[in-house]
């Protein structure tokens, strides 16, 4: 080699260095500045009273009226009550679903999965206002059946503790379902026949050497129920509330727009300790699963076949019967009544078209529509995108680009929406050349991104847990940089993952109602606020017939996105196939 050529490729090289330095570091600032920073203001706003804007002096004193509040120990009480039942139920629910899925030949057992996965499809802003109509003491449908038949007063309240906790423990189910199931499945069941080869029953066997073999999944599945309940604002919004139960989100929303003046010092006070809570969980999985081995899986085979469990399945299939109808069939029934009456439950009216006339002619209802369409479909794809990239960094890079990347998409873990939309608005309000995005349709919009991220990321950690580090191996000796190996290899290949979790992150968007009761702007509310709106006017009616747009959307949506991943899939394969 030449000095000349020996000089050429130094300067390249050190081209390349600096390039892949600057775009480094631009992505450490980006992570700084959309989920580390606007955390920060959480910290800050606990030691100040108001708007960064006002200029306030720091102080203890509201941090200290905070937790001198009677009311601040009520609230933890409730939200750790409504942990400790819904987490037991929901994962007691869905662990027993999934053993019955993957391990048993109980009748109905394979349609789990696609019911399970149709719930996480439906908002849970609609699946709540679905059992108000049921349940409601005055004019629900179930207690007006009930009086037909002669049943005098109302013989089911779901505005009360017992409804709340009913109704959270089913909408939680199907995600402890599937966050159980793969576990379940790859059991080895030669652990099961050697029990009960040494005289051990079903159920003894069932406790004593199933259950306790896949305690990574239960205590995982257990974690994200407790960070979820701990999280939720809808229900406990539309249904605790109306009881005088108050649980961190809706204490947070009740001091920042109900008190007047807003109390922000105690809003986000209760933050603080709800990050901590978050923190405590996370921890003791941690030492609960501290040097254990969990590995039933060797290079032996292992049989697949079906536990036979003899009469006791018609049992289990009678509650996978029981689990459809009350957890989709009964909402969706009573959303489908109540959108063809003119009055909610005054059934001598008869049915009409005109809720859906109105919805689709009403200027302010068809903008709602619109505006969420948009929201779902640019908010999902920067979700999965964001995701995408950073759960690549987190599993090919290492170091403190790792580390930080991690704790960064951690973040919105530990928050709920409204606290990450409280947390967005202070952190654009303390920076005067942010305070333009104040009450705009951009900032909304960022944070709905950033607080679907927990569930995309899951979506790409599975997709890129698939492929080979020796694709993009193959393309860097070639010649090709990060950027393009990140581009033509990995975004091609992942193509159908990146579809499927654009779709579910646009719906979970399109039924977040948390964000938008804080950020949304003036005279442009999304689908989710529109709907709480109507049901505080007690326009129940029109609230079902906007739920049944939305269901007729996503069902169109999920067959377009159906058609795209297998178009997706097609593409994969020719990729993989191509010299």
């Amino acid at each position: 080699m030449s000095a000349t050529d020996f000089a050429r490729d130094r300067r390249a090289s050190l081209r390349r260095s600096v390039v892949s330095g600057a775009l480094w570091s631009s992505f450490v600032a980006a992570l700084t500045l959309i989920f580390v920073y606007p955390v920060s203001m959480i910290v800050i706003g606990a030691f100040r009273d108001g708007l960064p804007s006002d200029d306030l002096p720091f102080t203890l004193a509201e941090l200290a009226t905070s937790f001198a509040a009677s009311e601040t120990w009520t609230t933890l009480a409730n939200s750790v009550i409504l942990v400790l039942v819904c987490g037991v139920i929901s994962v007691t629910g869905g662990g027993l679903f999934a053993w019955i899925a993957a391990n048993t030949n109980v009748p109905g057992r394979r349609l789990l999965t696609p019911l399970m996965a149709i719930n996480l499809f439906v908002p849970p802003l609609f699946h709540t206002l679905g059992w108000i109509m049921l349940g409601n003491a005055q004019n629900g449908l179930i207690n007006q059946l009930a009086r037909f038949l002669g049943t005098p007063g109302s013989v089911i309240d779901i505005q009360t503790w017992g409804g709340l906790i009913l109704l959270m423990s089913l909408g939680y189910m199907p995600f402890a379902y599937l966050l159980m199931l793969g576990a379940f499945k790859n059991r080895d069941q030669a652990l099961d026949e050697a029990a009960a080869v040494s005289g051990a029953g079903t159920v003894r066997t069932f406790f004593t050497i199933t259950v306790p073999s896949i305690g990574p999944a239960i205590t995982g599945a257990a974690i994200l129920i407790a960070v979820l309940v701990f999280q939720s604002f809808d229900g406990p919004q539309l249904i605790g509330r109306q009881a005088g139960i108050y649980v961190f989100s809706t204490q947070i929303y009740r001091y920042v727009r109900d008190e007047v003046p807003a109390k922000y010092g105690q809003a986000f006070a209760l933050s603080l300790v709800l990050i901590v809570l978050v923190l405590v969980l996370f921890l003791a999985q941690r030492w609960l699963l501290r040097g254990r081995s969990y590995t039933t899986l060797t290079g032996k085979t292992s049989r697949r076949e079906p536990q036979e469990l003899g009469p006791v399945r018609w049992l289990l299939f009678a509650m996978i019967l029981g689990f459809m109808l009350l957890n989709l069939v009964l909402p969706l029934f009573a959303m489908i009544l109540g959108s063809f009456q003119p009055i909610f439950g005054v059934t001598s009216t008869g049915f009409t078209l005109d809720n859906y006339a109105r919805l689709i002619t009403d200027p302010v209802l068809s903008s709602s529509l619109s505006l969420t369409a948009w929201l779902a479909i640019v908010g999902g794809f920067g979700s999965i995108a964001i995701s995408l990239l950073t759960t690549y960094v987190v599993a090919r890079r290492s170091g403190f680009l790792k580390a930080y990347t991690s704790f960064s998409v951690w973040i919105p873990w530990a928050l709920p929406g409204l606290v990450l939309a409280l947390a967005y608005m202070f952190a654009v309000l303390a920076v005067p050349a942010f305070r333009s995005l104040y009450g705009t349709a951009v900032l909304m919009t960022l944070v709905l991104i950033v607080a679907t991220i927990p569930v995309s990321s899951r979506i790409a950690e599975g997709a890129l847990a698939q492929l080979s580090p020796e694709l993009e191996e193959a393309g860097r000796i070639s010649g090709a940089g990060p950027l393009r190996v990140l581009i033509t290899i990995v975004l091609r290949l992942v193509i159908p993952s990146f579809l499927a979790g654009w779709f579910l992150s646009a719906l979970f968007i399109s039924g977040n109602l948390a964000v938008p009761m804080l950020l949304a702007p003036p005279g442009l509310q999304p689908v989710s606020l529109t709907a709480f709106q109507l049901f505080l006017l007690g326009d129940l009616a029109s609230g079902a017939a906007l739920f049944m747009i939305i269901l007729l959307a996503a069902s169109v949506v999920l067959a377009v996105a159906g058609a795209s991943m297998w178009l997706g899939a097609r593409y994969q394969r020719r990729a993989l196939s191509a010299p």
